[in-house]
């Protein structure tokens, strides 16, 4: 099966194609206030440099936050019009699940932090489970000291990932952090997730954004002054 994987959570905008194998094709372009202008081109970029028409993927899959809610309602939008206009199954996975899957490999717990801004971070917890990543604690948010602070106490010593952990690198104290190759999730790693774990696909309109807050614009208009 070959599963079509788009990740707009962060400033990244990412698309893969992914079978059995690995990765056929994937493109990602960092540019936070483009990504309806960059999605759909970008897709039809990956199909091709695969020789991969729509008409031969099998899945779906998308990167349903926490993470940019602009982003977020692009990509989220996007995935369900092609899974229903395809008739696929559609499956999601969280940006922390992602982030923590591309490091599967460490020996250590990693918390994957995810820059929501307003000086606050989305992170989640995971320790590696033989080849996979398993989830202690799922998508929260918190200021980055305050994470910092519940990292530096854990015994084991915790890598922490993701554009929030190195945005706040100065909090961050003596916590690890990982590259900034590794910054944003991956199309690639997403599409592995998927299809790793088809028992996640469901009908496209199950697909949810995972938000943890309200929309800045919303927080803006809820505080504004009443002048009537």
């Amino acid at each position: 099966m070959i599963v079509l994987a788009l990740d707009t959570a962060t400033p990244q905008v990412g698309v893969a194609l992914c079978g059995p194998d690995g990765p056929l094709a994937s493109l990602h372009v960092r540019d936070a206030r483009r990504h309806g202008e960059l999605l759909a081109p970008a897709v039809e970029t990956v199909c091709r440099m695969a020789g991969v028409a729509l008409r031969e993927v099998g899945m779906v899959a998308a990167d349903v936050g926490p993470g940019l809610f602009t982003g977020l309602r692009v990509g989220l939008s996007t995935a369900k019009a092609l899974a229903s206009a395809l008739g696929l199954p559609a499956a999601g996975f969280t940006s922390t699940e992602i982030l923590a899957a591309a490091h599967a490999g460490v020996d250590r717990p990693v918390a994957a932090v995810v820059d929501i801004r307003r000086r606050e971070v989305a992170w989640g917890l995971y320790e590696p489970s033989g080849a996979a990543m398993r989830e202690v604690h799922g998508p929260q948010r918190a200021e980055p000291a305050e994470l910092a602070a519940l990292l530096a106490g854990m015994d084991s010593g915790v890598l922490a990932v993701g554009d929030g952990a190195l945005r706040y690198a100065a909090d961050m104290g003596k916590v690890a952090l990982g590259g900034p190759l590794a910054a944003h999730p991956s199309a690639e790693v997403l599409g592995q997730l998927a299809l790793q774990h088809p028992e996640r696909a469901g009908a496209a309109q199950t697909l949810a954004p995972c938000y943890l807050r309200d929309a800045d614009v919303r927080i803006g208009w809820q505080q504004a002054p009443d002048h009537g």
